[in-house]
This record gives C-alpha cells, structure tokens and sequence, in this order.
C-alpha cells in the first residue's frame, strides 16, 4: 500500500512539473575564421527524449536511462558532432569543422511519450560565411523514383576515407564501405509533403566526417506514371500510324511504277 502511494506521488509530481524549453542558443552568425560554434538547449521538463535538428534533418538525439543515451548523424555543411553535456536541466553541443551549408533552421525538440503525451520545440536561424569545406560527388540518382524501382548511385571520395550512405538520415549500416549504392525504393522511404527522399554520401576518416553531398528525389505518383504510360501509348499509336502511312505510300509508289515500265 505505501509502494503504491509512493507511486501515485511520484506520478502527480511528473505531471504537475512544468514541461518548457526555457531558452535556445545558437548563434545568429558565424564569421570567416571562425571553425567551431556552442549550441544549447535549455528546458524545465520532465521528458523521455530530445531531438537537434538542421532543417527536417535531425542531427543528434538524446535519450535519458537508455545505453547509450546520446547518438549523433551527420549533416551537410557540418564537418564535428561533439557531445559538451546534457542533463536534466540542458543539453549542450560543440559544431565544428562548419561550412557554409551549415546555414539554415535549427531546432531543439523535447517529448515525453509516456501519458500525458507532452511535446515542445523551439527553433533559430544561423547563417555561416565565408566557409569552404570538401564534398564528395554524388552521381547517379534521378530526381524522381516510382515506388519498387532501382535506385543506384555512386559516391567519388577520398582514396583513403570510408564511405557511408544515409536515407532521411539514417544510415544504411549494410552499405558502408561501398562506393555503389543500390535498392528498390519503398513508399516508406519518402516523407513529408511532397513525399521526398533525401540521400546522403557521406566520407569519413578515422572515424571523423570530412564531407557530405546530399540529394532529394521525390516520389514519382502514380497518376503520374499512369500519365506517362498514356503518353507513352498515345506516341507509339502516332509512330505505327506513320509507318503504316509510309508503307502505303511506298506501295502506290510501286505499283505506279510497274504500270508505268508496261506501257514502255
């Protein structure tokens, strides 16, 4: 009985916490020269999970109990991920080896997914000049991919980096190494609106990124390809309708000649 109480108070005190981000840093500029910035996210919650993000990319998560409780993934335009610390009270990241790709919307995201379900975020805008960084090239994918079709790409880097491949983010762990990608692309792996897939080719040495080229496709609907196939039968019908015509032309042609080669 008392086990129980304990828990009802633990629980009432979980709810009644406030559940805020209390401030967002990030630097609004980055100038030439400078090659590392502190970004923190402060907040008085109780959560179950936070999120970075640079755009819809999310870049690093941090999960409080869970072994290990922070992960990181690379992003355009930024070279390090370096956890400084996270806690009850704030999470703190050093961004280093930035280029000017690292421009755009980042944002801090804290949820707590066991009831009552409770989500905040807070965003800013940073813009970096003046920053040159390597990139690998990235060949091969179209801008538009039906659902089940190939997807093959090819990632030129460094002779002596490792490569890595990222859908949305996520790296696909069985690719890594390989300088070819290929899969047949799932509905799954297209988000938001339009769907868009974004693929990322990624190159590493000893563990740390140097450089990142990324590219989106969108997913090719199907009363798109239902257009393409109609338009695709309407040209062939127009092809065999000429060559039916050129056929008939070339028999009269025929036939006026051999009337002709009789009357001599």
């Amino acid at each position: 009985m008392l086990t129980l109480a304990l828990l009802l108070i633990a629980v009432s005190a979980a709810n009644s916490r406030p559940f805020n981000i209390t401030y967002l840093m990030v630097p609004e500029v980055v100038w030439p020269g400078q090659d590392e910035v502190d970004i923190e996210c402060r907040y008085d919650a109780n959560f179950t999970i936070l999120n970075w993000f640079k755009g819809s990319t999310e870049f690093f998560r941090y999960k409080p109990g869970a072994a290990p409780s922070t992960r990181s993934f690379p992003i355009l335009g930024v070279g390090r991920i370096q956890l400084v610390a996270c806690g009850p009270t704030a999470c703190r990241l050093k961004l280093g080896g930035l280029s000017e790709e690292a421009s755009g919307l980042y944002r801090c995201d804290i949820e707590r997914d066991a009831p009552p379900h409770l989500f905040e975020s807070r965003k800013a805008y940073m813009q970096v000049h003046g920053h040159e960084h390597r990139k690998p090239l990235l060949e091969g994918l179209a801008e538009e991919y039906a659902e089940g079709e190939l997807i093959q790409a090819y990632c030129r880097a460094a002779p002596d980096s490792e490569i890595r491949w990222y859908i949305n983010g996520h790296e696909m762990e069985d690719t890594r190494g390989k300088a070819t990608l290929k899969k047949n692309s799932s509905r799954f792996d297209f988000v938001g609106l339009p769907p868009t897939m974004t693929m990322q080719c990624a190159e590493f040495r000893y563990g740390r990124l140097l450089g990142s080229k990324e590219f989106s496709a969108r997913l090719k609907e199907v009363a798109h390809i239902k257009r393409e196939e109609r338009e695709k039968e309407k040209s062939n019908g127009v092809s065999l309708k000429t060559s039916y015509l050129r056929f008939i032309s070339a028999l009269f042609i025929l036939n006026s000649l051999q009337v002709f080669w009789t009357f001599l």
